[in-house]
């Protein structure tokens, strides 16, 4: 009876499906802008959803007066007036209107900044953290626009008090962004050791794919000849692998700066290398890099050479610039020194 009773109920919901008009709720009366970029661009998007304005910068040889969108996504069903591939004069403001499949509008003003010839990344300092929505952790910039992302939504999946990049007040109002390397415990299998990880780009989690949660690299167009930046590391004992095994092997910590050309996206090409792989620094110390542009020597340490083993010119044009820090060098790998702690502060590309 009751198998009788679930399938008549099932029938009476496809046949009264079948009866209703394609357009019975209505047409769609939702009008945002998702996704807006700009031809030229450097940096991330602000979009503010309550006062409707957008914010970017492009790079200091754009013409402002004559830009175009390169990306725009709307919500389902609405169109965007004037269209997006029409040049505009950002010298000042420009608005753009969203009409809504049910014909109700929103203007939304963008507003876009052109930068200096040696721009520096917006809260290089570290002094600006914001708590991300139902999260207990501290994430830097301002908000969910920021260009810096940590791996601490990762490592607290199996537990919310694991996250391993956090502020860290030095002085007064100046803060530096502390990152630690914990041991996860036995339930992380595979991923045992959980290097803090801070970088220009976005963490999106992946399971069933870690590593490539983390995805480098924001918009940027300047060559830096290299960069400092202000360093304290420990490295933690014992040392540990993907497992938990105890190795006998001392940590250390990373920092890079990759510039790259991504107009391939299929063959990306690394066009400047920075990269400082270092032990304990018991005081902060002020190290600086120079970046190497073009094909790196032959006597290279494998770990800075690209995975594609693509080089751009020396000339080539740059795209997008990634900057990591990681409080275990092999992190990638999950493993490190238990309680490893690299403290980083006012980071700074040198022209």
């Amino acid at each position: 009876l009751q198998i009788i009773l679930i399938f008549i109920a099932l029938f009476s919901v496809l046949f009264l499906n079948s009866c209703v008009d394609e357009i019975f709720f209505g047409k769609s009366g939702f009008r945002k802008i998702l996704y807006f970029s700009m031809e030229g661009q450097t940096g991330n998007t602000v979009i503010r959803k309550d006062s409707l304005k957008i914010y970017l910068t492009v790079s200091h040889d754009s013409d402002i007066t004559s830009l175009r969108p390169d990306s725009v996504l709307l919500s389902t069903f609405a169109a965007l007036t004037p269209a997006a591939d029409s040049a505009r004069d950002f010298s000042d403001p420009q608005e753009y209107t969203v009409t809504a499949e049910n014909g109700e509008k929103a203007v939304y003003a963008v507003a876009v900044k052109q930068e200096g010839a040696e721009p520096q990344l917006e809260n290089s300092g570290f002094d600006d953290w914001y708590t991300p929505a139902g999260k207990n952790f501290q994430e830097p910039g301002l908000d969910e626009n920021s260009i810096w992302a940590t791996a601490n939504n990762g490592v607290t999946v199996l537990n919310e008090d694991n996250y391993n990049t956090t502020p860290l007040l030095i002085s007064s109002s100046d803060y530096a962004a502390q990152l630690v390397t914990k041991d996860l415990g036995i339930l992380a299998i595979g991923q045992r050791m959980g290097s803090a990880t801070l970088f220009t780009g976005a963490f999106v989690l992946n399971i069933l794919d870690p590593p490539s949660s983390a995805r480098f690299g924001v918009s940027f167009t300047a060559k830096p000849k290299g960069f400092s930046v202000d360093l304290k590391y420990t490295a933690g004992s014992p040392y540990k692998d993907n497992r938990g095994t105890t190795l006998d092997k001392t940590d250390s910590a990373d920092v890079y700066v990759l510039l790259e050309n991504r107009e391939d996206e299929n063959a990306v090409k690394r066009v400047g290398t920075g990269w400082y792989r270092f032990a304990d620094k018991s005081d902060f110390e002020t190290i600086n890099v120079n970046i190497i542009y073009g094909q790196l020597p032959a006597e290279t340490p494998d770990y800075q050479k690209p995975a594609n083993n693509l080089y751009g010119d020396v000339d080539d044009k740059i795209t997008h610039i990634s900057v990591v820090f990681a409080s275990s060098a092999n992190g990638i790998y999950y493993e490190g020194g238990v309680n490893s702690t690299l403290i980083v502060n006012n980071f700074r590309l040198i022209y």
